[in-house]
């Protein structure tokens, strides 16, 4: 077991150096780091996070086992767009909320098979993380929940 903080403060990665198999769980999906919630765990959280990609990708594995999404093809590629991510992360905390509250409602909104129209804002507005992301991006909920939805739809067009 390895002690892999970043997604969680908890969390663990295990290795089997016998044949370079590594399960990283949260750690690493498909090509780009795990969710990193600095909301919660703080604005040191992505440094922490950066840290243990860096920690894994050393191991080199010849396989990689997130626990969500395909396993990457190369590890080795995997690593680096992972860590790429991970450092604009740690250089920019600001990207870093806007990127975790983007997964936050892409997650819900899978979830929850969508939310319509009219009850997207009042779903917002009734969450903590909306409410801790606009104190970390120094603005209201109101404001960046209008923001967030604006930035979700571009994404989809």
């Amino acid at each position: 077991m390895i002690h892999t903080p970043g997604h969680t403060p908890g969390h663990l990665a295990l290795w089997q150096p016998d044949e370079g198999l590594l399960a990283v769980g949260d750690a690493l999906s498909d090509y780009d780091v795990g969710w990193v919630n600095v909301a919660l765990d703080g604005p040191g959280a992505a440094a922490t996070a950066l840290a243990s990609l860096q920690r894994l990708a050393y191991l080199a594995p010849r396989v990689v086992l997130p626990a969500h999404g395909p396993i990457p093809a190369d590890p080795a590629a995997a690593f680096t767009h992972a860590l790429r991510r991970a450092g604009r992360l740690v250089d920019d905390p600001d990207s870093a909320v806007w990127y975790g509250i983007r997964r936050i409602l892409a997650y819900s909104l899978m979830i929850r098979n969508g939310i319509d129209t009219d009850g997207i804002e009042p779903y917002l507005h009734a969450r903590a993380w909306l409410t801790d992301a606009a104190r970390l991006l120094r603005t209201d909920p109101e404001t960046l929940s209008g923001e967030l939805i604006a930035t979700m739809v571009a994404a989809v067009r």
